[in-house]
């Protein structure tokens, strides 16, 4: 009878230790894959051109974005742009922007 209550004793240690295993492994799980969506999405860096022709011209909107910045900058702004609307006319040659939600009517030429 000494056995058996040793032996029911080993197996409910081992039946233990098992289960602190398991949720070690759990908690430990979400852990390794976050470090690894965060590498893959650091890694992901996409590259976009985008090129507005129209009318025999062409543009691009890395091109806009600069002269909208260098416009801002040139009427004396020194807020950091947060936010940046544009909405582009080729017909008209005009790209009008709103910059951190101030609605101003500012354009700059494409």
């Amino acid at each position: 009878m000494a056995n058996t209550k040793k032996t029911a004793t080993k197996e409910v240690k081992a039946e233990v230790k098992a289960e602190a295993a398991e949720v070690k492994a759990a908690k430990a799980e979400p852990k390794a894959k976050a470090a690894k969506t965060t590498k893959t999405a650091t890694a992901a860096k996409e590259t976009i051109k985008c090129t507005i022709e129209f009318g025999g011209k062409n543009t691009t909107i890395e091109s806009v974005v600069n002269n909208i910045k260098e416009a801002y900058k040139a009427e004396g702004n020194k807020a950091a742009i947060k936010t940046l609307d544009v909405y582009i006319q080729p017909e008209n040659n005009v790209a009008y922007y709103v910059i951190n939600g101030v609605e101003e009517g500012k354009s700059v030429a494409l």
